[in-house]
């Protein structure tokens, strides 16, 4: 079907929009494709052999490699390829199947060396912008990121000034893997200058090539299998957490607002109550954190849901409503990773005077969305009992 004939397929009914998915990863549908976006000086450099991406193997331990085995094995579309790296296919699961009204794009790319990295990204955005963006999008139902990178804060400023005035790119996109740098370092700051000039929310995400020495590294050395280092993905965001507030980022971007995706949340707000308490207690050392961190996080961060704890659902939800982060949490599925949380899985385990905020208002907010978007073919509008 040709663009013009998918764009008259689509109905103009507006439903209204009452879920919000903040994680989800595209793919390329093959190498040569997101080749055909990169400067032709940088194509043998980076592809085939993948030498100024990552000379160091990937640690994960399986057979396969870490794009294939980490997704959806029903997520793979139809007509061939790997799973997200069809816009139509991925629209039917997502946007009508799941009922996700907008998604937000998180593609999944990092290198070691800092201008590989720099081209490597900015080859995503073009990529993005064109193909998932653009010739698939007529719908306005996808929202992209501005992937950057953080060894190259410079550049990353003017990437973001390239990219700060279309209508789908609604914020930009880093790894935490910054090489010992904390988020709060003043390394930052053109960065987060211009994407708080630009109002673009800054996220940051592991990515999924990254070779030993990129991984966060615990106190006794690298974990030994992927699945270490999944299960503490979590204390990497609490270490930038920590510095956005100790050290300063917050007053010195007022605007800024920082997002935390697939790290979880449950372990906010035991960091916020233990900084608030450092605060309190040594104040004089501390005089540029002029409130306490957690109005600071509460302000300025937010969080996605997934992965959601496998917890019992009402002991879930109490402990959501004693955390009171309703505010700070921002539905994501994962989509189409093996861990993804569906809508429906997710709703039941949030506190009901929450679930409208974390499904789509804290987002929706966020963001600057729209309150209604075009429904596609098979699509039944939705109503607002879905996250009641």
């Amino acid at each position: 079907m040709t663009t013009i004939e998918r764009a008259e397929a689509r109905t103009q009914q507006e439903i209204a929009v009452t879920i919000v998915d903040t994680d989800v990863h595209p793919l390329p549908v093959s190498v040569d494709v997101l080749k055909s976006y990169a400067p032709p000086e940088w194509v043998d450099k980076i592809w085939p052999t993948g030498n100024a991406v990552g000379p160091v193997p990937h640690f994960y331990d399986t057979p396969d490699s870490f794009k294939t085995s980490s997704l959806r094995m029903d997520a793979a579309p139809p007509g061939g390829g790997v799973a997200g790296s069809d816009p139509d296919f991925a629209a039917q699961q997502l946007l009508i199947d799941a009922g996700v009204s907008i998604a937000s794009l998180e593609p999944m790319c990092d290198a070691q060396l800092p201008q590989a990295e720099h081209v490597l990204k900015s080859t995503y955005n073009d990529w993005l912008a064109d193909v998932w963006l653009g010739k698939h999008n007529e719908h306005g139902r996808w929202r992209g990121s501005i992937s950057v990178s953080a060894q190259t804060p410079e550049q990353a400023a003017r990437e973001v000034e390239r990219w700060a005035g279309h209508p789908y790119m609604s914020q930009v996109l880093m790894t935490p893997q910054t090489r010992g740098i904390p988020f709060g370092n003043p390394h930052f700051d053109p960065l987060y200058e211009a994407a708080s000039r630009n109002g673009l929310p800054v996220a940051t995400h592991l990515m999924g090539q990254t070779p030993f020495e990129l991984i966060p590294l615990y106190p006794v050395g690298n974990p030994a299998h992927w699945h270490d280092f999944f299960a503490s993905w979590p204390l990497l965001y609490v270490s930038h957490l920590m510095s956005l507030v100790f050290d300063g980022a917050f007053d010195r971007h007022p605007e800024l607002r920082v997002v935390f995706i697939e790290g979880g949340f449950t372990w906010a707000m035991p960091v916020m109550s233990r900084m608030d308490r450092i605060w309190e207690a040594r104040r004089g050392d501390l005089p540029h954190v002029r409130r306490r961190p957690s109005d600071y996080v509460r302000e300025h961060v937010r969080f996605t849901t997934q992965p959601l704890e496998d917890a019992d659902t009402v002991q879930f939800r109490e402990y959501l409503e004693m955390m009171d982060l309703g505010d700070c949490l921002m539905f994501s599925t994962d989509y189409p990773h093996w861990s993804y949380d569906s809508p429906t899985y997710a709703i039941n385990r949030f506190p009901p005077d929450q679930r409208e905020r974390i499904m789509r208002g804290n987002a929706t907010a966020l963001y600057g969305l729209p309150s209604t978007v075009k429904a596609l073919p098979g699509e039944r509008p939705a109503t607002d009992d879905v996250i009641s």
